[in-house]
């Protein structure tokens, strides 16, 4: 339906200048509809506009916590952690893991860093 005749102006122009364009108020949505002064019946139908379209958005940012934010660029998958080695140790008789190694370089530090700078 048109808002206003002489500048052939629909509800769907006014309302897509405050969805879309940000426009806050009567004034800024005559701006950016390029708006020229015509019979002035229009800007009661226009500021109602405005002002429902204002309430129902605020209305839907309190239910919903706000207004949405733009969507983050996803953080890259983590690395698959390595698979856990199993070793048999025949004086043990089981098998080693990883994490038994872990263990055995958290137990004997100096061992740990001794094997590294020999690597």
């Amino acid at each position: 339906m048109y808002v206003c005749v002489c500048n052939a102006l629909t509800e769907d122009d006014v309302l897509g200048c405050v969805a879309e364009g940000g426009c806050r108020n009567t004034r800024e949505v005559k701006a950016a509809c390029g708006w020229k002064p015509g019979c002035g019946s229009c800007t009661k139908r226009l500021a109602r506009l405005v002002s429902e379209y204002r309430t129902a958005s605020d209305l839907v940012d309190a239910i919903t916590g706000g207004p949405a934010l733009p969507r983050a660029v996803p953080e890259p998958p983590a690395e698959p952690a390595p698979e856990p080695v199993r070793v048999f140790a025949p004086a043990r008789s089981r098998w080693l893991t990883s994490d038994d190694l872990a263990d055995a370089e958290s137990a004997d530090p100096e061992r740990s860093s001794a094997e590294s700078t020999a690597a």
